[in-house]
């Protein structure tokens, strides 16, 4: 058997990667929460990074929550980002839904005052068997109060509305005027 005779050596080219700091937007005050890496700053631009609520808000209670931001530019060794969607983990709204006997979800975009579309898919919540027709009113009550809201405000105010839950105790209100709501939750937020 011949030996191989090796005439040319095999080059091996090694990039070197760096980490880089993921940033939160101004909306969650521009916390660090995570890292990245990355051979050239170029190849982080539109790159998706998906996370837990509370670990960009440093609360506890906000863990059911699942956050996607994408990057949108890199100054220096910091990745900027915006937010992309914000969804509630299947297995929370299990739990919130089997206390309830009726569950209404509904899927709509809305304009916020500075021209961002955003498809919100509330989650509501009926402790009776109802009819069908006052679930579907109740649908369309919900659909008319969360555009509103989002034509009054621009799109920073209106994440905020929704995570801090203010929203839910107005439309709540409003909602009790045709049949009383055991709950509302925003099963989803996404930015078109």
């Amino acid at each position: 058997m011949a030996k191989k005779v090796i005439t040319k050596k095999a080059r091996v080219s090694i990039i070197k990667k760096r980490w880089y700091t993921v940033q939160a937007p101004k909306i969650f005050n521009n916390v660090v929460f995570g890292e990245t890496l990355a051979a050239e700053p170029e190849s982080l631009t539109g790159r998706g990074i998906k996370t837990n609520l509370s670990s960009v808000i440093r609360s506890v209670k906000k863990q059911n929550m699942e956050v996607r931001f994408k990057i949108t530019e890199v100054q220096g060794n910091i990745c900027m980002t915006e937010l992309m969607s914000m969804e509630i983990l299947p297995p929370h709204v299990k739990r919130i839904v089997k206390r309830a006997k009726k569950r209404v979800d509904d899927s709509f975009i809305v304009t916020t005052k500075d021209d961002v579309k955003v498809r919100l898919k509330p989650m509501i919540l009926v402790k009776d068997n109802v009819q069908h027709s006052l679930l579907t009113s109740l649908r369309f009550i919900a659909r008319d109060y969360f555009a509103k809201v989002a034509q009054e405000t621009n799109f920073n105010e209106f994440v905020n509305i929704i995570l801090m839950g203010d929203i839910y105790k107005d439309l709540k209100a409003e909602l009790k005027k045709v049949y009383p709501v055991s709950g509302i939750e925003m099963r989803a937020f996404v930015r078109e």
